[in-house]
């Protein structure tokens, strides 16, 4: 999963310590992304349910329309979530994970088996903050707002994707002492 996302990065110009911007790779595959309130046919309580009501209950849902792939996003979700909840949308379609229904509500991790789910969260990580990138921020002695700047991802993103490098930075450096 990490070539596939390395390959994806790297097609778009960047460098492992690039920041992606994963709405450039959504145009680069062809999927269309919208947002829920921009959909002509959802109820305006269902609208108001996801981006108002229940706002954590639905984040996005990659969805099949014939051999095309769309991505509707919840609007009412800060812009580093969104990039978070695109790029696992997308790591579901580079995945190539299979579905046949999707839910646009509380039970959307039944659309995918929970194995898929976490290789898309996986995927989620490698294609925003590779791990090549996190353990030369680790070695930085980066904190999670420096990676959060300069990734454009949540803190807690950040501190997800750092959790590993760090440890490594810190057994590399008892190492050489």
């Amino acid at each position: 999963m990490s070539e596939v996302a390395a390959e994806e990065r790297a097609a778009l110009g960047l460098r492992p310590f690039d920041s992606l911007d994963p709405y450039a790779l959504c145009r680069e595959h062809g999927i269309s992304v919208y947002s829920i309130d921009d959909l002509a046919d959802v109820s305006e309580e269902a609208v108001e349910h996801f981006t108002t009501t229940k706002t954590g209950s639905w984040s996005a849902a990659l969805i099949p329309i014939g051999s095309a792939r769309i991505i509707v996003e919840n609007s009412a979700h800060h812009a580093h979530r969104r990039r978070a909840n695109i790029a696992h949308e997308l790591g579901h379609h580079l995945l190539e994970h299979p579905f046949s229904e999707v839910l646009l509500d509380q039970s959307h991790a039944q659309s995918f088996t929970d194995d898929h789910e976490k290789q898309a969260t996986f995927m989620a990580g490698e294609l925003l903050v590779p791990q090549h990138a996190a353990k030369k921020a680790a070695f930085r002695d980066w904190a999670n707002e420096d990676v959060s700047l300069h990734f454009g991802v949540s803190a807690q993103f950040a501190q997800m994707q750092m959790k590993g490098p760090r440890v490594y930075a810190q057994n590399a450096r008892a190492r050489q002492r």
